[in-house]
């Protein structure tokens, strides 16, 4: 009875490993990553006996680990898309309540800047109502150095998360390659059998990294797994592992970029995970709005400089900048051999687009085109200081000797709303009133009236020269008892850096004359003209006004905010329902695993049992035998 024997130790044996498995996954339903794990038993094939075949008992083939690859492969792309949408949305929720928000955005303070625009045109030669615009602007300029300042933190923190991030993905990447070598060893020490507990550790660390960068995975015949970027960089490959950096740009501009070993730049090819939402954040709206702010900036600054420089102060002087000018940054690459220098004005903020440039010197000539595309851009000029190069509303200027290759990279807006300052402090520069006024005949018969008077051109020598318009008939008038000038009712009269419209019709005979006004004049002639700027087009050409952007931008932050917000749940809704179908078909399930027990205790006392009836049996043969 020595095979009923054999029956019942194989019983023992077997049931025993189904019991400690049971055991192990009981002990292990709160362990993070943990699939469970079951023996897979299969009959011994026995031998024939002469009237049939005779089992040999139980064998345990495998402890097999309930997991699907499929599902774990899904599970590393939800992880990596949650992480990256997670990340975008919660900065880009950071820059909505910013410049939406009544206290920290900029709508209040722009209004504010207007109201006292208008006080001004009201009481022009009120200290009180020059002292509220001056601390108007202060309080516009410091809104925008405010907000600059939020932005620029964020840049600083952008750096800080991909050095910590990547350094994250560079260990994980080293504690996989360490455990494809455990598991390669240990599946070949177990004849092939699978080490169960390091291939639940391995998903977990390749989760890890897919919830940092996107990635892919291939599986190697000796149980090792490949790990890659989404771009197709090896992270692992069997047992080595390659390092994830990060450094600064070719420029030195102070942003830091993605490298993989060997210093292969990776930035615009990596998505996927805390990484990608950082840098998609920072490209699709950090960038934008930063660009954008720096056009408002820019734009507010010339166009209330060129109006305020066309009037004249309460000290009879023309006026001067309202605001401090604002200019763009340059960085020069690191490789230039050439010792040029450039820099950037903003000759034309109409003309902005809130694009990255980068400048190069081919030998001959300079080119130059879009950071975010590499579209070329048409430039004019040879960049000295007397014929400087022009495009999109930029006036470069260089000095020095650049050699052929050398680049450089313009960013003529991201940080323009840092540079907006006060350039007056006193009331008195106030330039309220216009440095010219016009007046008619008291003898003229005709029914004009001087109408418009505007400045054109400020810095004309002779712009408050006294001059005498003479109607020598109703379509013609000389200028100082000189010429013979044909008007119709509507045209302007320009001279010496002047306009004037008439309203009405004038008489032959009629006079007209301009001249200087006088300091201290209660004149508004020039606040009248600065309070128009709230409705003046100063952006996109003239087709936006500096409320116009400001919503504009605003609207951008929080559709992207939005959008981002709505994506993240979509994107928590997917990761539940893959993780849900995970936990259903390698979760532990404690009341199953109870049952389990009881069951496999039961076949386990079974066994025993037949092995004291082989016992018995035996006894039974050896005591007929000694008698």
């Amino acid at each position: 009875m020595s095979d009923l024997l054999s029956i019942g130790v194989s019983g023992l044996l077997a049931y025993r490993k189904a019991l400690d498995t049971a055991g192990h996954n009981i002990a292990n339903v709160n362990t993070p990553g943990y699939s469970r794990q079951r023996v897979e038993l299969g009959s011994r094939i026995g031998g024939p006996q002469g009237d049939g075949y005779i089992g040999a008992g139980v064998s345990s083939n495998t402890v097999k680990r309930l997991a699907d690859a499929l599902v774990t492969t899904r599970l590393q792309g939800d992880a990596s898309a949650y992480s990256r949408t997670e990340t975008f949305a919660g900065l880009a929720s950071r820059v909505d309540g910013w410049l939406s928000d009544a206290d920290s955005g900029l709508t209040k303070p722009l209004q504010s800047f207007y109201t006292a625009l208008s006080g001004l045109s009201s009481n022009p030669s009120s200290s009180a109502s020059r002292q509220t615009l001056l601390s108007a602007g202060q309080t516009l300029a410091g809104r925008y150095n405010d907000i600059q300042s939020q932005f620029d933190g964020m840049e600083t923190e952008i750096n800080q998360r991909l050095s910590q991030t990547a350094d994250e993905v560079t260990r994980y990447a080293q504690q996989v390659a360490d455990l494809n070598e455990r598991i390669v060893l240990a599946k070949g020490q177990a004849g092939g059998q699978p080490p169960n507990d390091l291939l639940d550790q391995r998903d977990s660390l390749i989760k890890e990294i897919a919830s940092r960068i996107g990635i892919t995975t291939t599986d190697q015949d000796d149980g090792g797994i490949n790990v890659f970027t989404g771009s197709g960089q090896a992270l692992v490959l069997g047992r080595q592992a390659s390092a994830l950096t990060v450094g600064d740009d070719a420029y030195g501009s102070g942003r830091k970029e993605l490298f993989f070993s060997g210093g292969q730049n990776i930035t615009a090819q990596t998505s996927g995970g805390v990484i990608g939402g950082l840098l998609d954040f920072r490209r699709e709206l950090l960038d934008p709005v930063k660009s954008d702010l720096g056009r408002m900036a820019a734009g507010l600054a010339e166009a209330m400089n060129e109006q305020h420089a066309q009037g004249m102060d309460a000290t009879g002087q023309m006026g001067g900048k309202f605001f401090a000018d604002i200019g763009g940054s340059v960085y020069a690459a690191r490789a230039n051999t050439g010792n040029a220098t450039v820099g950037v004005a903003l000759s034309d903020a109409g003309a902005l687009t809130g694009d990255d440039y980068a400048l190069s010197y081919t030998g001959s000539s300079w080119q130059l085109t879009r950071a975010r595309d590499g579209a070329s851009v048409a430039l004019t000029g040879t960049g000295t200081s007397a014929d400087p190069l022009r495009a999109e509303g930029l006036s470069l200027s260089v000095s020095g000797t650049p050699a052929a290759g050398d680049r450089y990279l313009l960013k003529p807006t991201a940080s323009a709303a840092s540079q907006l300052r006060m350039a007056i402090t006193d009331t008195s520069r106030v330039a309220a009133a216009s440095p010219i006024r016009g007046s008619a005949a008291l003898a003229n018969t005709g029914s004009a009236t001087v109408g418009e008077l505007s400045v054109a051109d400020a810095s004309n020598s002779s712009l408050r020269s006294g001059v005498t318009i003479q109607f020598t008939g109703a379509n013609s008038y000389s200028i100082n008892g000189s010429g013979s000038i044909t008007w119709a009712a509507g045209d302007s009269i320009e001279v010496n850096g002047w306009s004037l419209k008439l309203s009405g019709t004038p008489a032959s005979g009629d006079s007209f004359t301009v001249g200087a006004n006088s300091a201290g004049s209660n004149d508004n002639g020039n606040a009248r003209a600065l309070a128009k700027l709230s409705t003046l087009g100063v952006l996109n050409g003239g087709s936006s006004t500096l409320s116009d952007a400001q919503g504009a931008m605003v609207g951008r932050a929080g559709a992207q905010a939005q959008q981002a917000s709505l994506q993240l749940d979509a994107q928590a809704s997917v990761r539940a329902q893959t993780e849900a179908e995970q936990a259903s078909l390698s979760g532990v399930n404690l009341d199953e695993e109870a049952a389990d027990l009881i069951r496999y205790q039961q076949a386990y006392q079974a066994a025993a049992r037949v092995i004291a009836v082989a016992n018995e049996v035996f006894q039974s043969l050896l005591d007929a035998a000694r008698n």
